[in-house]
């Protein structure tokens, strides 16, 4: 599978002025950062795709635990990858603020991913 390539922003990448193209380790790690950026619903073409914030992760009722697999869950939707290796995060109870570092295994390897979410 092959896919347009994003600049930092998440915009299309015309830096040559011409489109590129990504595959493989990167392809995964792109499709990673537009899964966990964008918000289950938010886009109107397919309203299932994206990643369940507010369903399943923000809210008064949502448990820690029942947040992170909810991530995980997401992150395993991704096409390639195939099974969570390493998952970490760092929860600041006092700002709310969740970052999460995981690496993914794949067909061309291990995929690393570091974000706040």
């Amino acid at each position: 599978m092959i896919d347009l390539k994003l600049d930092t922003t998440g915009d299309l990448d015309l830096r040559r002025n011409d489109l590129s193209w990504v595959d493989g380790a990167e392809r995964v790690h792109q499709q990673l950062q537009i899964k966990l950026k964008l918000w289950k619903g938010e886009w109107f073409l397919n309203t299932e795709f994206g990643t369940p914030y507010l369903q399943q992760i923000l809210g008064k009722h949502i448990t820690l635990n029942g947040a992170l697999a909810a991530l995980k869950n997401s992150i395993n939707e991704v096409d390639g990858v195939q099974e969570i290796e390493q998952f970490n995060y760092d929860f600041d109870r006092q700002t709310r603020q969740l970052t999460v570092h995981f690496a993914v295994k794949t067909p061309y390897g291990l995929v690393k991913y570091k974000g706040k979410q």
